[in-house]
């Protein structure tokens, strides 16, 4: 059978029939792109508790665990109970301390429950296991023969070492590991014992039920230092002994989140205790579980990290994630903005409280240029389970600053606290938080949700004006495509008439239509000097609004909001320099914010009048990390460098800028490579070593070839993924492969982690696509796999790129 709209789910809403029988009924018809996880998911059993007792050998990669579910039967016609128990070897299986029958199907346990389970009463599964997991619990620097790498055993998910089934409950968890080594996971620490085999077994424990998959386990090296939040709650900061001193600017503003956390969502942090540690070869920036966040070590920083990544905004998010996330879990797969885009959009506004307004706009400034970008992909909505990242968090947290913009702040912290009260350590979906919103200020925000999360697209403004005798008209297109899947948007449109007397007059007009236009009065008492569309760009939009250069300049030197006189310096990209040029100068000492001063950097950076240059002299020596960075990405060749300005530039307190100023410095004055060389011979950088290994890569170039040795040697998997990354890429540049090249190259190729396996893969290709070089690298790949199969793989793969 024909399906007209393949990829639509069509619903047809019939009005009352409120004519007589021989009137002819209208048919309304909405329409939607089809979500298979639109469905709310089966649950065939209540799992109330879990008690785990595991043992680890971190050589073997082996766990033996003992898993006991407490679970009622809730449905009568339900006969078993299924586990994800991928390559588990099960040694018993009982129900209620009798033996009980299962069968495999795939990675899937399935448990048959006898007739006395149909009761209300809770009933006890005990699955007694081992497994070598495949992933989701890695085992990292056991195997070492240098014993240099970190010694870890991490998983920020329970699933593949301990039998999964997707529920809420409470947890009791065991472990039992080698005595020097200290254990983290979730809950209350009950207890550490000292066993007699050289081993100590912790135990901690949840009081309260949390999402299952939000379960962790980390072990290795560490020590934590206690804190206490403003209203009593115990904190645990992890960090590595070796690392003691970067403790403060690891967790930077800790206390200050926990406060700004509980006062915004109105009720106090929903567990007994929450903890952090760092890990090793982390694949993300970090992962909430519940009480318990762990976080790539690369943001376990010391002060000068700061400029290169902080963990502050990260940081925030994951503290969030533990009332939007755990306290309350989503329901479906369409509902993940409500985990991800609230904790998006709080950290950004925590950071507003320590930043301060041009941090937050500039942070929304990213967030709208990752949405536009993959609107070029597709146009799937935020509340679409294939919505992806770039809606659930970053379009999510604008999305959430309209809905504040609209209800007022007041409504908007009323709602949300509602929202999380009505909803106590359970399961919520999107109509639930519209329900908080009506309970609360009685304002029905069907129209909004509609249009912002369960459509995808963004409005595109076409603005074009021109001046009629004593008003000035105003055309609004809506440029996007507009369908019955994507109705034209309806929005309240702000707009501003600067004129040159001081005076703004501000119009909000309401557009909902393809094409619409607007009279608005013009005040005679000045002259206008530019207009402004969306004041403090509040609105998700792209737009194009052609203005005259003069009104750029204007709006560049006097719009009050930094993102609008930001927006009016990048539409000044475009325009002559001898236009733009005075105003650039004066305006680059009158700005404070490293985004404006770093973009008036850029566009003067190839002037070469006398007055510009001396903008990028003085943005090397500005007390801004960020425009000193940019000023050292922009010097070009006719930028005279002091030797004096180049030690400066090279003992910057940025690691990030220290390696770009060593770049840049011996591009433009190589005859001086040996000094600069020598300035920064003792530094080391983080993360990833970034100066170190920059500076050996340009070292070789300069002649110093008994230095592939060490870069080598950091591209071992001795060391963490991204030193690894860095030291592989200089590799390449260098254009340098042998034997011990070729096999760290292929190891990474093959890595579990999903970020080294492709800069490993682009530089083996690399030298692959050389003759010379094959018989080092089909060597390689012989000696690292015993799986003939995958190393046919990537010989394929390699080929094919050839």
């Amino acid at each position: 059978m024909l399906r007209i709209f393949p990829p639509v789910l069509i619903f047809l809403a019939l009005l009352c029939l409120i004519q007589p029988k021989h009137a002819s009924s209208q048919v309304d018809t909405l329409m939607y792109l089809e979500d298979q996880q639109r469905f709310q998911p089966e649950k065939l059993i209540d799992i109330e508790h879990l008690s785990a007792e595991l043992d680890i050998d971190p050589y073997a990669t082996l766990v033996k665990g003992k898993a006991n579910f407490l679970f009622r039967q809730i449905r009568q016609n339900v006969d078993s109970a299924v586990f994800s128990t991928p390559g588990f070897t099960i040694k018993a299986l009982d129900i209620d301390h009798h033996k009980a029958d299962y069968y495999r199907k795939g990675d899937l346990l399935v448990i048959a429950l006898p007739a006395q389970t149909k009761n209300a009463a809770s009933h006890e599964i005990s699955i007694q296991y081992e497994v070598k997991p495949e992933k989701e619990l890695y085992f990292i620097g056991w195997n070492d023969p240098t014993g240099r790498k970190r010694k870890q055993v991490w998983a920020h998910r329970p699933f593949y070492w301990l039998p999964y089934a997707d529920d809420r409950l409470t947890v009791d968890m065991k472990v039992t590991f080698d005595y020097r080594y200290k254990v983290f996971s979730n809950g209350i620490r009950e207890s550490v014992t000292d066993n007699l085999n050289g081993t100590k077994t912790w135990h901690y424990k949840m009081y309260h039920n949390h999402p299952f998959f939000s379960t962790a386990l980390v072990i290795g090296d560490y020590m934590w230092r206690d804190m206490t939040s403003p209203r009593g709650l115990p904190l645990e900061l992890w960090y590595y002994p070796d690392r003691s001193g970067n403790v403060d600017a690891t967790y930077a503003y800790m206390k200050e989140m926990v406060n700004f956390c509980e006062k915004e969502f109105g009720m106090p942090y929903p567990y007994e205790v929450y903890r952090e540690a760092p890990v090793v070869d982390y694949l993300y920036g970090a992962m909430e579980t519940t009480t318990s966040t762990i976080f790539g070590d690369y943001m376990h920083i010391d002060p000068r990290a700061y400029w290169e990544r902080n963990y502050i905004n990260v940081n925030a998010h994951e503290l969030t994630h533990q009332w939007f996330g755990n306290y309350i879990s989503h329901l479906r797969g369409k509902d993940v903005w409500l985990t991800e885009s609230f904790a998006t959009y709080y950290a950004k506004l925590f950071e507003k409280t320590i930043f301060g307004v041009d941090h937050y706009e500039w942070e929304r400034t990213k967030e709208l240029k990752r949405v536009l970008d993959a609107s070029e992909k597709d146009d799937f909505a935020i509340g679409h389970s294939q919505g992806g990242v770039d809606r659930w968090y970053p379009k999510g947290s604008l999305v959430l600053d309209m809905l504040r913009d609209h209800l007022g702040d007041e409504d908007f912290k009323r709602s949300v606290s509602t929202y999380l009260k009505m909803h106590p350590y359970s399961e919520v979906w999107t109509a639930d938080f519209m329900r908080a919103i009506q309970l609360t200020t009685g304002s029905s925000m069907d129209w909004f949700f509609d249009q912002w999360i369960e459509r995808g697209g963004e409005p595109y403004y076409g603005i074009t004006y021109q001046t009629d005798g004593d008003s000035l008209r105003l055309f609004v297109k809506q440029l996007q495509p507009i369908n019955k899947i994507r109705p034209a948007f309806r929005v309240h449109l702000t707009f501003e008439i600067w004129y040159n007397n001081g005076h703004k007059s501000v119009f909000n007009l309401l557009n909902d239509k393809a094409e619409q236009s607007y009279a608005l009065p013009i005040d005679f008492q000045g002259n206008p000097d530019f207009l402004l569309f969306d004041p403090g760009a509040r609105m998700i939009k792209k737009v194009k609004f052609d203005r005259e250069p003069v009104q750029l300049l204007n709006q560049f030197r006097l719009a009050t909001n930094m993102i609008d006189r930001y927006d009016a310096l990048m539409a000044l990209k475009e325009v002559p320099l001898d236009v733009k040029r005075s105003t650039l100068e004066k305006q680059y000492y009158r700005e404070n914010y490293h985004l404006i001063k770093s973009e008036i950097v850029n566009q003067l950076s190839v002037d070469e009048n006398k007055k510009s240059e001396k903008v990028i002299y003085d943005a090397l020596d500005d007390s801004e990390v960020y425009v000193r960075r940019a000023a050292i990405t922009a010097l070009q060749a006719h930028h005279k460098i002091s030797r004096g300005q180049a030690r400066k530039m090279l003992s910057d307190e940025s690691y990030s800028n220290i390696k770009l100023s060593l770049e840049k410095l011996v591009l433009l004055d190589p005859d001086n490579t040996a000094n600069f060389l020598k300035m920064t011979a003792d530094e080391v950088g983080f993360p990833g070593l970034n100066i170190r290994i920059t500076w050996l890569r340009l070292a070789i170039e300069y002649g110093q070839e008994d230095r592939l040795k060490e870069l080598i040697d950091y591209s071992s998997p001795s060391f963490d993924f991204l030193t690894r990354m860095n030291a592989m890429e200089a590799l390449g540049a260098l254009k340098y492969i042998n034997g011990k090249v070729a096999a760290n190259l292929v190891e990474a190729a093959d890595h579990w982690n999903f970020r080294l396996q492709p800069v490993a893969f682009k530089v083996l290709k690399q030298f692959y696509a050389e003759n010379r070089n094959k018989l080092f690298i089909e060597e390689a790949i012989d000696n690292q796999f015993t799986n003939r199969k995958k190393a046919d793989n990537l010989l394929e793969k390699l080929r094919a790129a050839d």
